[in-house]
């Protein structure tokens, strides 16, 4: 009898030693059922924060990766037009060495709308391209990008590069080092509603051009410290939401038309027929 009491207990012993050496034992049975579930939870509650800071950093590095991708689609080199539609845009640069062209390189972020608030008969967007070619040494150091009437653009400085407009200085992300400036004209024997279609149009293509946002259109009184009210008379009829509005849609109407473009291109390429029968083809096909 006492050979089989020594007996049990010493397998007892050897399980409780073994089930200690697998980590399920600690003292006695009910020692250890308690310090086995607090073990347990334990490891739960540090699975659960390690999933959670995985799935975390991954958010992290996605949200950097999205918003490094969109910046870098940012960077462009400037575009050079040269019609937007039926408009002709005219090249006349500022020189290198006028005191209104500050020459800093810069991203695009924004495109800040103006009017000339010039009223004079004749003030179109020829005369304010040489107006600028003129300034010297002495004058008030004042530049834009482009100079919008009813028939014609005039193209300024290259759309790279900062000028001042927009009554902030050279501040980061403002409107003078990272906007593009396109002035209105208002000349009392210009068509101010074909000068705002054209403008329109303008705006829409650099939206493209440039990875722009709706939000990315701003006034000049949105950068100007005194809040300077500009442009006067789109703002003053409360056209503002209206010229958005009119940009965006623009901007859709030429991303399709680019899209329309690239699939024809492709089709023709893939097309068995020789490029200028195709091309006959379709013109029948359109008519």
């Amino acid at each position: 009898m006492y050979k089989e009491r020594f007996s049990v207990h010493k397998m007892k012993k050897r399980r409780r030693i073994a089930l200690k050496l697998m980590g399920f034992y600690s003292g006695s049975q009910k020692k250890s059922g308690g310090k086995s579930k607090k073990r347990r939870t334990r490891n739960l509650r540090v699975l659960l924060v390690a999933v959670l800071a995985v799935f975390l950093l991954a958010v992290i590095v996605w949200a950097v990766w999205s918003a490094v991708s969109w910046w870098k689609s940012r960077v462009t080199d400037p575009v050079e037009l040269e019609y937007i539609g039926d408009i002709p845009i005219y090249e006349q640069y500022i020189p290198l060495d006028s005191p209104a062209r500050p020459g800093n390189k810069r991203l695009v972020e924004w495109v800040v709308i103006h009017e000339t608030d010039n009223f004079r008969a004749g003030a179109g967007a020829e005369a304010h391209a040489d107006f600028l070619s003129g300034l010297g040494e002495g004058d008030d150091p004042r530049s834009w990008h482009y100079t919008v009437d009813d028939h014609q653009i005039y193209h300024h400085l290259p759309d790279d590069e900062a000028a001042y407009h927009a009554s902030d200085k050279l501040n980061p992300h403002g409107g003078n080092l990272n906007g593009i400036g396109i002035e209105m004209c208002v000349n009392e024997d210009g068509n101010y509603e074909e000068t705002l279609e054209n403008t329109v149009q303008l705006t829409a293509k650099l939206m493209l051009e440039y990875n722009l946002r709706k939000n990315d259109i701003q006034t000049h009184q949105h950068f100007s410290p005194s809040g300077k009210i500009c442009p006067a008379r789109l703002l003053d009829e409360g056209r503002w939401d209206e010229f958005i509005d009119r940009v965006e849609e623009a901007r859709k109407e030429m991303r399709e038309a680019e899209r329309e473009a690239a699939r024809r291109a492709q089709e023709r390429e893939d097309s068995i027929l020789p490029g200028f029968l195709y091309d006959l083809l379709h013109k029948e096909e359109e008519k």
